[in-house]
């Protein structure tokens, strides 16, 4: 990754079965599914539902939301994680 992306840069939303994940300096926003069977899980599928703006690379924020992402959930739910 040509940045690094400090978890205070990111927000994470939970609604039902949907994860957001907020890039705040860019304003993109990474949209996820929750799996069903484990809480902690992170689905490899994901959505750049808003591009945001800036210097930022789209798919380097996406995959940096995605490790936040996971580490936000392992603190959260307090267990270890499960990739699917």
């Amino acid at each position: 990754m040509a940045g690094d992306y400090p978890s205070i840069d990111f927000e994470i939303l939970e609604d039902g079965a949907i994860r957001r994940v907020i890039h705040v300096p860019s304003g993109m926003t990474i949209m996820t599914a929750r799996v069903s069977r484990d809480p902690v899980a992170v689905s490899s599928a994901c959505t750049i539902e808003a591009e945001g703006s800036g210097i930022y690379h789209p798919q380097e924020v996406a995959q940096a939301a995605m490790r936040h992402l996971r580490v936000w959930l392992m603190r959260r739910y307090g267990k270890g994680a499960t990739r699917t």
